[in-house]
């Protein structure tokens, strides 16, 4: 730790400590705004103490909390776009525990709706859920990705192949990865089509641009998209404000890392009009060695608001470069402070990456009841992967005689592959939604297509002809996929009585995989599936605090692309094991393209839970019960990409129980925590490897599922000032189903430590300084592994930073 992040830290400790003792009394402000005309909560509302730099917006219930202020009298300014803009005058101590605002609209009938779609609702949906808002978030958030911003949420958590969290991020939602959990932006999808993946590292610093994110478990009640196996992530983008603001944003930390934003918004324009603004960059080192990013990030939008409709036009994403770090480190090496940042990759391999995202978001109110909501989006990936490919034999990069290539007898040290891939996707989501006498009725559809190029070449190699390495070169490989989703969806809300609400949708979805233009092998496949994915449940409100529901839902996700036919990799050499696709052969020795052998996974899921609310204190519990049969999962090893191989598993199940908590003890001080105890079992798998020899797996722990994760935050929040304490345990995570210790990540606890004070009476007008320190006791611990390959948490570390706000 250099010497100004040393005393940064400390100065701020010390004045964090004195403010804390010697802050006077106070009280914390606590309302809800709701609309006029619809009677509904407003989601985003700005709640602004004028004069100060104090200011929250509400949660998906319409509620606000401002933390604890000193005696004195405030003026507090609620504005959302589309209302009036109302001032409300609170003396303290003398002011309400709690104020009811009710804003008249202006320009639109009603909320904007489009977006919360999928969002679940507080007593309403028959869901397991959590929520993070805006205020949560700017507190605790400085430059972390959204898997380690989420990773307190209950059975949640995740890990990075650089260490300091930077760069590729993974998650996982009661053990199921990210590639089994559903992500939707402005409810449009972002797993990719092919390999069901998010690259968390092509949304640097998006974290900034976030209302609030939900994130609902187990199968979710998003009606389309990506199926959610293990749940879905639900994230809104900042509604634009309607008072002008710029912001700019600086910090440093440790492995030479830095951040740098800077944005802007014009506030309502001529009653109709919002543009907003943003870029920023972040670059580190990274803890492991070689893990270096260089992220780049802007995100656009404009918005334009009328008595009935809404459009919102969003542009987001921006070119990535980073090294890798996808393969792990032996055990061993944890306990060693240099060689658990040891990395094999040589300095030549990286990836240059660049996703944008386009996104048209139509909200048409049709009538007081009636509203048709469209959403449009275009979304371009493009890049290459250039990585080590000394490995390889001529055979491989097809260097033989039968190519017209007699004399390459080997391949060079410095060989290096150049992958390249260049994606397409465009979309269309409409719905129309009517409110009736007993609920809402919303009807809707999803059309997608996606096309894919990927290719490989030798892009380096020493005494390579200029036609075998480099630009231009030849291709050893080459492929198209695509991808065709067409899916409609009907979701009821119904009142059953003044305290039942029942909720029921179901999705006819048709995925077409295709796999053409191949060169050299010419495997040309179309693989359809058509699913039917029914859901129900039931909320029932016991009284104004308490509530229980229950819901069964059936899901069914088809395989990868790559599960049917890894292209990349079918020039391996009949000696290593020829790589083949994936369906049974006809008589005449051909694919039967209409018979695959990886199947899709099913999924029947039984959630029940209760839920208690009060003003100091929100508890919740849940029970689940998850039935598989042919689930995909891990098999412990990794494909040249660092992807885990994956297969189908007869039958397995999965339950468990999860508790969360919140507790304001004092004003200025807030408990919370959740626990998650549960049990992931194959019930009946074998594997047949060469020499058909059988391997009985059946009762063993599935690999990457850890049976415990709990997490406890200690939150002290006084005036303009904020320190927070966030402790993690993650249980026994087995790498591979063999269920042996010696093939597992051993559990680990971890203390984090954040701190934000705003320095307004200090002179310093809209000046936030904030701090975080990770991993507070420097514990060497490893947070995943694959196999016999593990992931390096870093060894404590700093980040300090400065906002300013006009």
């Amino acid at each position: 730790m250099n010497f100004l992040l040393r005393t940064s830290l400390f100065s701020m400790l010390f004045y964090f400590i004195t403010n804390a003792l010697f802050a006077q009394s106070g009280e914390t402000i606590r309302g809800i705004v709701v609309s006029r005309e619809t009677k509904e909560p407003l989601v985003g509302a700005n709640i602004t103490v004028l004069h100060t730099s104090l200011g929250t917006t509400t949660d998906e219930n319409g509620i606000f909390i401002l933390p604890e202020l000193p005696a004195g009298s405030y003026e507090l300014q609620i504005s959302y776009i589309g209302y009036s803009t109302q001032k409300v005058r609170v003396s303290i101590p003398s002011i309400k525990k709690e104020l009811n605002i009710v804003l008249s609209s202006e320009v639109l009938s009603g909320p904007v709706v489009t977006v919360v779609a999928t969002h679940a609702k507080d007593r309403v949906s028959p869901v397991t859920y959590s929520t993070m808002v805006k205020n949560e978030l700017e507190a605790r958030y400085s430059i972390e990705e959204i898997p380690e911003v989420i990773s307190e949420m209950p059975s949640t958590t995740f890990y990075s192949d650089g260490g300091n969290n930077l760069g590729y991020n993974y998650m996982s939602i009661r053990g199921f990865d990210q590639r089994r959990v559903a992500v939707l932006i402005n409810g449009i999808p972002q797993n990719d089509p092919e390999d069901h993946n998010v690259y968390w590292v092509n949304l640097p610093d998006f974290t900034s641009n976030v209302q609030s994110i939900q994130v609902q478990r187990g199968a979710g009640s998003a009606f389309y998209g990506p199926a959610a196996i293990g749940g879905s992530i639900n994230i809104l983008t900042n509604y634009f404000s309607t008072e002008k603001e710029v912001k700019a944003f600086a910090g440093t930390g440790a492995f030479n890392t830095r951040k740098y934003s800077l944005s802007y918004n014009t506030g309502l324009l001529n009653n109709n009009f919002v543009l907003f603004a943003r870029v920023s960059k972040i670059t580190s080192d990274g803890y492991r060695d070689g893990t270096w990013v260089d992220l780049r990030n802007y995100f656009a939008g404009a918005a334009y608001y009328t008595k009935q409709s809404s459009l919102r036009l969003h542009a987001f994403g921006g070119p990535v470069e980073d090294g890798f770090g996808y393969y792990g480190i032996p055990k061993e090496y944890n306990g060693d402070k240099d060689l658990r940042r040891s990395n094999s990759f040589r300095p030549d391999e990286l990836e240059n990456f660049n996703q944008p995202h386009f996104e048209a978001i139509h909200e048409w109110r049709v009538s007081p009841n009636v509203s048709l909501n469209n959403s449009a989006f275009y979304v371009k990936g493009y890049g290459f992967f250039d990585y080590d490919g000394s490995w390889g034999t001529p055979e491989y990069y097809r260097l033989t005689a039968d190519y017209g290539y007699s004399n390459i007898d080997a391949i060079p040290a410095d060989a290096l592959i150049r992958a390249y891939v260049d994606n397409n996707q465009v979309g269309w989501l409409p719905n129309l939604t009517w409110k009736h006498k007993s609920g809402e009725l919303v009807a809707g559809a999803e059309f997608r297509l996606h096309r894919s190029l990927h290719w490989g070449r030798l892009q380096n190699g020493t005494g390579l002809p200029s036609d075998v390495a480099g630009d231009g070169a030849r291709r050893y490989y080459e492929y198209k996929g695509g991808k065709n989703i067409v899916s409609f969806y009907l979701h009821e809300t119904y009142r059953l009585s003044e305290n039942v609400i029942a909720v029921g949708d179901v999705q006819f979805a048709r995925k077409e995989y295709r796999l053409f233009d191949e060169k050299f092998l010419n495997n040309d496949f179309t693989v359809p599936h058509n699913f039917i994915n029914p859901r129900f449940g039931l909320n029932y409100n016991l009284t104004g605090r308490t509530n229980i529901y229950a819901n069964i839902s059936h899901t069914t996700r088809e395989p990868r692309l790559k599960n049917y036919y890894d292209a990349a990799e079918a020039s391996y050499p009949e000696s290593w094991g020829v790589v083949q696709p994936q369906f049974n052969l006809k008589d005449d020795g051909s694919f039967d393209f209409d018979s695959p052998l990886v199947k899709p996974e099913k999924l029947t899921d039984f959630e029940l839970g209760i839920g208690y609310r009060s003003q100091h204190l929100n508890a919740f519990a849940n029970i689940y019960y998850m039935d598989f049969k042919d689930e995909i999962i891990k098999s412990g090893q990794l494909d040249r990409f660092g992807q885990p191989i994956t297969g189908n598993a007869e039958h397995t199940t999965h339950k468990g129980l999860e508790l969360s908590s919140e507790m304001h003890v004092l004003p200025q001080l807030t408990i919370a925590g959740n626990f998650l105890i549960s049990r992931n079992k194959l019930e009946s798998y074998k594997t047949y490897d060469w020499g058909d020899v059988v391997t009985d797996f059946s009762g063993n722990q599935i690999a990457g599922f850890p049976n415990t994760l709990a997490n406890l935050r200690l939150t002290w929040a006084w005036d303009a000032a904020y320190i927070s304490m966030i402790a993690k345990y993650v249980g026994r995570q087995y790498t591979d189903n063999t269920q042996s210790d010696e093939f597992s990540v051993e559990p680990f606890a971890v203390i984090n430590l954040n701190m934000r004070h705003t320095l307004d009476k200090l002179g310093f007008r809209g000046v936030a300084l904030q701090a975080r320190v990770n991993n507070l006791l420097n514990k060497k611990y490893l947070s995943y592994g694959e196999g016999d390959q593990f992931w390096p948490a870093a060894t404590r570390n700093v980040f300090v930073s400065l906002q300013y706000t006009k």
